[in-house]
């Protein structure tokens, strides 16, 4: 499972040809000069589908501006820039799940955070050790899961070996619609993490997740 949570960070980060959901806007992003992004998108008005191509073409971006050199600049690039995509809220109900409930304010957002740290380290990670041909990524059209939840699967294709897939699972929040999970070919990150934290939890006691 591992080896699944590092290409969906990766996929997710470097997708050079995309091809949107029926409906969904194609992206017209030519090259910023460093250190410029864009404003954020609506996350009200816009669908899962359009947030998502938005999302991988900030990435894209980024990348083309040669930002993996710097950490700093690539760490404050994911706070500010993909971070607001995502839901850690939910992820880490999801992820803690009785162990979180049990949290009172302050360490459930010390979890956050190190739930979010531990997701963006992935990415970075991946980010700068990326040095194979980029692989196509097409997505298909989006499904309901109930009134307030989609999915946006994309089918990927690498330059060598078999294609796989990838589901994104959106839900709308007060702030609009935000990614709580990703899986790769069924293998869902928001398990990887929970099976993760319970380990921890039982080797070194819970303590290690807030600290």
């Amino acid at each position: 499972m591992k080896r699944s949570l590092i290409l969906i960070t990766s996929l997710i980060a470097l997708t050079p040809a995309v091809q949107a959901a029926p409906g969904a806007p194609a992206a017209d992003l030519p090259p910023a000069p460093p250190g410029y992004y864009r404003p954020l998108p609506d996350y009200r008005q816009n669908n899962p589908a359009q947030l998502l191509e938005d999302g991988i073409a900030r990435l894209q971006m980024f990348v083309a501006q040669k930002g993996l050199k710097d950490p700093q600049v690539l760490t404050a690039f994911l706070n500010e820039q993909i971070a607001p995509f995502f839901d850690f809220d939910r992820m880490a109900r999801l992820v803690g799940g009785r162990f979180y409930e049990q949290l009172d304010e302050t360490d459930k957002a010390r979890f956050r955070r190190r739930l979010s740290n531990m997701f963006f380290s992935a990415l970075s990670r991946n980010l700068g050790a990326y040095a194979d041909p980029q692989p196509r990524i097409d997505f298909l059209p989006p499904r309901r899961r109930g009134q307030d939840e989609v999915e946006v699967a994309a089918r990927v294709l690498p330059w060598r070996g078999y294609p796989v897939r990838l589901v994104f699972r959106f839900a709308r929040t007060p702030d609009g619609w935000k990614i709580y999970d990703a899986s790769y070919n069924g293998q869902s990150a928001v398990l990887y993490y929970r099976r993760y934290v319970m380990q921890q939890i039982r080797r070194y006691g819970p303590q290690i997740l807030l600290d």
